[in-house]
């Protein structure tokens, strides 16, 4: 593949329309590909800061239970159907993966955590890339449940880690063409010193 065909490969992902994603999701080999690409993101001072979660079939159904409680926790009288849609948030995507942020504090590292960030992103982009590459459709989702502590406990994450997003990964007949994307000639300028 050529510098080209990889630019062309990553303008063609879009993010997926979960309503309309299907299965199958990427198989072990293929997800273990994937994992792969998210560990070969830049990682200032081999730091790790971030792991990844697969949220299994049989596992959907607990999850669903926590984005329930975390409803229940913000709204004083939540009504059956928030919590119904609450709960089948839980269902969406073939394959569901988090992105957990496992970052290192001041005491540990002079690396800041904005830098720990960006390798987390890149790990993500990683990700969404290559299941791109194997035909997957993705979609990057979070919310305000899955920030609330009832969820970060429930989904036995450390004191020092943080959710950072839900990967949706699936099949999708007719994608959309991506919008609003800038040009480059819009991103790239030439800094000149006063």
């Amino acid at each position: 593949m050529n510098a080209q065909q990889l630019v062309d490969l990553i303008s063609s992902r879009t993010s997926a329309p979960l309503k309309r994603m299907e299965t199958p999701g990427p198989n072990a080999e293929e997800l273990k590909l994937i994992v792969e690409a998210a560990a070969a993101a830049p990682d200032h001072g081999r730091l790790h800061p971030f792991r990844i979660l697969e949220i299994p079939s049989d596992a959907r159904d607990a999850l669903g239970e926590l984005f329930a409680q975390a409803v229940k926790e913000r709204q004083e009288a939540p009504t059956d159907e928030a919590l119904a849609r609450a709960r089948e948030k839980a269902q969406r995507g073939p394959v569901l993966l988090v992105l957990v942020g496992c970052f290192h504090g001041s005491e540990e590292t002079s690396i800041p955590k904005y830098e720990q960030m960006i390798s987390a992103g890149t790990a993500l982009q990683n990700m969404v890339l290559v299941a791109h590459a194997l035909g997957y459709a993705s979609r990057i989702t979070s919310g305000e449940s899955a920030r609330a502590a009832s969820f970060h406990k429930g989904l036995g994450l450390s004191e020092n880690e943080e959710f950072l997003c839900f990967i949706s990964l699936g099949k999708i007949d007719d994608p959309r063409p991506a919008k609003g994307r800038q040009e480059a000639q819009e991103l790239l300028s030439i800094w000149t010193p006063d």
